[in-house]
């Protein structure tokens, strides 16, 4: 942990805050790598279906359009595992493993739950008006996806126990072995091989689940045999673990908060993508191309945000509000200061990163000037994921979800439409929409980790 000086705090001191940098990278580059092989995972989809036909890349982009929002919604619920688990362990309280029984109840619960609307896509897509050759193809990738919700979300509850205090590292390994096998199966279902026959965006859709079971089994596997659960293993077979449902109150109540925010956010983020399906094949295409590339600079800020939400919430366990505030602030500006890095970066190189995705100089022309939006808006996406993850942390759980639906429903989607459908700037519309609204979630939580941080005091 970095400490400093009164006197320090009161001015600007380039080591201090080079040391909390310093320890939030440290605690949070396997997070990023973890939450990229994830990404991973649904890059070598996109970009292997991509090369092999638009109409299957976007096929598949509208199943996993069902499919993410409700995944996504179920990792959110585990965040109150994370919550927990680092104040407790700041606060060196000898109930860890417990913690870490009970969210296995509640990561199954979530994850089926999860997985079900999933088997419904077909009749989603065709009710949102989408094309039916393209609800059709979309609803054929969303089944074959729902599996995987559940072994997903089950990853996500062991490895938030783990990163809440301060292993970050075992998910890494597990995340790394599933990236792999995901590319191996790929290879093999997309384009067929090895006798197997050509499944195109299903194949990938399958390959995908498959490599979540590995994923999923491996990370619980190996907690369960660690040191602090021998003797303990028998409360994982009592309902809803430890100390019955009673004793999981905080945590499901932050994580229904944070799944609900996350819900509504990806919905929102879902149903942009189904605008982009009724501007035309091409629109989707480019844009499921261009989301992918800010998901991927939106992993890194997405690890920094666990890295400062384990450290504000260690320090919080230990009655350190000084100690808060300075990791919050840490997380906030380097998260910041990485996504305007790396949009710049993307920025100068965007023919060559939209051309890592299609072979088509139509839809490579059509794609890489709105890199440049991107390189704006992905600042203001890095804040409100830090800046969440730290209410969260802090304890919040309504207030945040309030201020996300405020951000992405009132601002987002109503702008973003106007834009696409208003204007002739289509998919470019889109993604300026996405801004405003990620700029406003920055500010409302913004100032909802302000009054979480003065509760400390």
């Amino acid at each position: 942990m970095t400490t400093s000086t009164a006197a320090e705090r009161r001015g600007f001191a380039p080591r201090r805050v080079a040391g909390l940098w310093a320890g939030l990278l440290a605690l949070a580059w396997p997070v990023m790598l973890a939450r990229a092989g994830t990404l991973a995972m649904a890059l070598t989809a996109v970009v292997l279906v991509g090369r092999r036909d638009t109409l299957a890349l976007a096929q598949f982009a509208l199943g996993a359009g069902i499919f993410m929002p409700m995944m996504v919604a179920g990792i959110g619920a585990m965040t109150g595992i994370l919550s927990v688990a680092s104040r407790a362990s700041g606060a060196g309280e000898p109930g860890l493993p417990d913690i870490a029984l009970r969210g296995l109840w509640w990561a199954g619960l979530v994850g089926a739950l999860g997985a079900l609307p999933v088997f419904a896509g077909e009749a989603i897509l065709t009710a949102i008006g989408q094309a039916p050759e393209l609800a059709a193809g979309g609803g054929a990738v969303a089944r074959w996806l729902a599996p995987g919700a559940f072994f997903q979300i089950l990853f996500v509850g062991a490895s938030m126990w783990l990163e809440g205090g301060g292993r970050t590292r075992p998910g890494l390994v597990a995340t790394a072995a599933a990236t792999l096998a995901n590319l191996g199966l790929c290879l093999l279902l997309v384009d067929g091989g090895l006798g197997l026959p050509a499944m195109g965006a299903t194949g990938a859709a399958l390959a995908g689940t498959l490599s979540r079971v590995v994923m999923a089994a491996g990370l619980i596997f190996w907690m369960l045999r660690q040191p602090e659960f021998r003797g303990r293993i028998g409360g994982l077979f009592r309902p809803w673990g430890p100390g019955g449902w009673r004793a999981g109150g905080e945590m499901r109540r932050i994580g229904l908060a944070a799944g609900a925010a996350f819900f509504f956010e990806t919905v929102a983020f879902a149903a942009l993508n189904q605008a982009a399906g009724i501007l035309g094949p091409t629109a989707l295409a480019a844009y499921a191309i261009l989301h992918n590339v800010e998901s991927a600079v939106f992993m890194v800020a997405l690890g920094l945000s666990v890295a400062a939400g384990v450290r504000v919430g260690q320090a919080a366990g230990r009655g350190d509000p000084d100690g808060a505030r300075d990791f919050a602030l840490a997380g906030l500006s380097l998260a910041m200061g990485l996504a305007l890095l790396l949009g710049l970066v993307l920025l100068a190189l965007a023919p060559q990163t939209v051309a890592l995705f299609t072979r088509d100089e139509g839809l490579i022309l059509r794609a890489a000037p709105l890199i440049a939006i991107l390189s704006v808006t992905m600042i203001f996406d890095a804040a409100q994921v830090v800046l969440g993850q730290t209410a969260r942390t802090l304890g919040d759980a309504w207030a945040t979800t309030a201020a996300y639906m405020a951000a992405f429903w009132a601002i987002m989607i109503p702008t973003a439409l106007l834009l696409a459908f208003r204007t002739p700037l289509q998919e470019a519309g889109l993604f300026l929409g996405t801004g405003l609204g990620c700029a406003a979630a920055a500010g409302l939580l913004g100032y909802r980790v302000r009054q979480r941080l003065a509760r400390l005091r």
